[in-house]
């Protein structure tokens, strides 16, 4: 019978894969503040706390504690959170010791490509003004027709 690796058993019997459990194990290296970015990914509302993922973070968890403390006091100061691309990066800077301040609020403003800005309304609101046929339309198909419906108004107003 083959013997198995502690992180094999753990993801047996946790039912998880042992690439998970790695995962976590590498989080242990992360410094307290930013486990819990990853902690409230977990368990709080990702629209009112800053948070981090588990893969950005096992990037994350490669930097020395000075450089996660300086990380930390960036993304305090940026009130932005990396996502896996900008950890990668900031993990190669670390290792050709290039990591500073300035070098991480440049990879911190990079624009993400789910930063596009959004304008929200009340569903309920929208939907009562929409024919009701267009209702069971896709978002993008109902999406096109505001905008249709907007360029005309616009047109006829001016």
């Amino acid at each position: 019978m083959q013997k198995l690796t502690s992180v094999e058993l753990i993801a047996k019997v946790s039912g998880e894969s042992r690439e998970q459990v790695r995962r976590y194990i590498r989080l242990t290296y992360l410094i307290p503040e930013l486990l819990k970015m990853v902690d409230d990914t977990v368990i709080r509302d990702k629209k009112t706390y800053l948070t981090l993922g588990i893969t950005t973070a096992v990037e994350l968890s490669y930097l020395n504690k000075d450089e996660q403390k300086l990380l930390f006091a960036s993304i305090e100061y940026e009130d932005l959170t990396p996502n896996r691309a900008q950890a990668i990066k900031i993990r190669n800077l670390s290792q050709k010791h290039k990591l500073d301040f300035n070098s991480l609020e440049k990879i911190l403003d990079e624009k993400k490509g789910n930063q596009n800005d959004r304008i929200t309304f009340n569903k309920e609101k929208i939907e009562n003004a929409l024919p009701k046929e267009l209702l069971k339309r896709d978002k993008r198909y109902i999406e096109q027709y505001i905008i249709d419906a907007i360029m005309s108004y616009k047109n006829k107003s001016h």
